[in-house]
């Protein structure tokens, strides 16, 4: 699981003094290694840092967070990806609608600096614990919740030793 210095967060808004304030309380607080980005064509470029979570800004000068986080929720590599999104929309619709699309957690700003941290290491506990559920390559899906191996979406019978020789293959 490794400790949070190990952990990548990536950092998401359009406004270059809350991307620092945050990039700075979280390295202060033993988050060594944060990823920045401005806007969402950054945000999914920055994809390739393998993030384990994004904390997302909604209004980005780009394109809306709640895109981002449907083109995250469509791609296998991201899909599981917590985020949270970090926004000034603060209406109980805009808070629903942030969830319904896929956010793990949504902050209205201003915040406080230990509400963040709060949430932050929350998610990534809770993340955690759903590592390695299911690992997908290609055709092959293994459901390690279920102990089922399927090939081209039919189940596929295996002996303990294969099962778990895949799935040390598959990680």
């Amino acid at each position: 699981m490794g400790t949070i210095k190990d952990k990548i967060i990536l950092l998401v808004d359009d406004e270059p003094a809350i991307l620092q304030m945050c990039q700075s309380i979280l390295k202060e607080n033993g988050f060594g290694n944060i990823v920045t980005a401005s806007t969402a064509l950054n945000a999914l470029e920055r994809m390739s840092a393998k993030p384990d979570m994004a904390v997302l800004d909604v209004m980005l000068p780009d394109e809306d967070g709640l895109e981002i986080v449907k083109k995250l929720r469509a791609m296998p590599q991201t899909k599981h990806l917590p985020v949270m999104m970090v926004t000034a929309k603060t209406t109980e619709l805009d808070k629903v609608r942030g969830l319904d699309i896929g956010a793990d957690d949504y902050m209205t700003k201003p915040f406080g600096i230990m509400e963040l941290l709060s949430r932050v290491k929350a998610l990534l506990r809770r993340s955690a614990g759903a590592q390695t559920k299911r690992l997908e390559v290609g055709n092959l899906v293994l459901d390690d919740e279920r102990h089922l191996v399927m090939v081209k979406g039919e189940n596929c019978e295996l002996t303990f030793k294969e099962y778990e020789l895949l799935k040390l293959l598959m990680a």
